[in-house]
């Protein structure tokens, strides 16, 4: 897109904190030299330039903030100028499809493929304490259901079903790169 590239790769990456986007999404980075592009990238950047704690629920009320005043696709049409404006690669990943525009939009690119990455409650509540990417992270596992209950959340199953592939990643990371690798291979 950056170049006009029609052949490249979109893979939209949908899932639930600690079901394995990101690292699906740094594997891709690393081994096909994908790009990344977040929809929390945008948030998390506006609440630091606000000296606002990142959190799970300031992550939230920004994002509804901004649909309401803007409309639901904001984040999409701010996601598609960075892709157009800054890609040069042949495959990129929509890392945290989360909403239904999300979902159409990457369907609107050519060449696409949607991965949804499922894992048990507890191994992702395990995860997501370990790595402390936002402030309430680090929460007992009742506060981590509540939290993926929030509106953000509601719609990530009703995606995934939707999805061209499903990863289950119940196991070690060798595995999880080896499910991934097998899903490319048939896309490239």
């Amino acid at each position: 897109m950056g170049k006009k590239n029609k052949r490249m790769l979109v893979v939209g990456l949908i899932g639930a904190g600690g079901s394995g986007k990101d690292t699906v999404a740094s594997h891709l980075k690393k081994k096909y030299k994908a790009e990344e592009f977040r929809f929390s990238f945008i948030l998390v950047k506006a609440l630091k330039l606000l000296c606002i704690k990142v959190s799970r629920k300031n992550l939230v009320w920004l994002m509804n903030t901004l649909k309401e005043k803007f409309g639901e696709d904001i984040l999409t049409k701010a996601m598609q100028k960075a892709i157009e404006e800054l890609s040069t690669s042949n495959m990129v990943v929509i890392n945290g499809l989360r909403l239904p525009p999300d979902y159409i939009w990457v369907r609107g690119f050519e060449n696409n493929a949607i991965i949804y990455l499922k894992a048990p409650a507890k191994m992702r509540w395990q995860r997501v304490c370990k790595r402390l990417e936002k402030e309430d992270d680090n929460v007992p596992f009742k506060e981590f259901q509540k939290l993926n209950s929030l509106s953000t959340e509601k719609h990530i199953k009703t995606l995934g079903k939707k999805a061209d592939y499903i990863i289950v990643n119940d196991g070690n990371l060798e595995d999880l790169y080896n499910k991934t690798d097998e899903i490319i291979s048939k896309l490239l």
